[in-house]
């Protein structure tokens, strides 16, 4: 959250109700065709290369948790890894038609040894 944003600790456990509209769910249903005519070949290409990316730096992470080391380079890494492999066709999809305007929200979890 923005540090801006304040969050008064008297009212953050007020009843209340929070209201949303309709969310679409299983609704898209453009063929491969269809896709192909919206996006280039440059796009595509582009489109495979982070998702080829995203695969070898899970895998790195993959060997430096279950192995110590990544190409012969060792490493100590005491903390958990949530891997996503399988799965890099989702992010870079959702990634993908992000612009300046969008904003995302990013968690970051920090752990320190005792």
């Amino acid at each position: 959250m923005p540090k801006s944003q304040y969050v008064d600790p008297a009212k953050a456990f007020d009843a209340g109700y929070i209201k949303f509209t309709d969310i679409p769910v299983c609704q898209y249903k453009k063929t491969l065709k269809e896709e192909l005519k919206i996006y280039s070949k440059e796009d595509m290409m582009r489109i495979y290369r982070d998702m080829a990316i995203i695969r070898e730096f899970e895998t790195m992470l993959n060997e430096v948790k279950v192995k110590s080391e990544y190409n012969g380079v060792q490493y100590n890494n005491p903390g958990p890894a949530h891997l996503s492999i399988g799965q890099e066709a989702s992010a870079v999809g959702e990634a993908y038609c992000l612009d300046i305007n969008d904003y995302l929200l990013v968690l970051t979890v920090l752990t320190a040894k005792s």
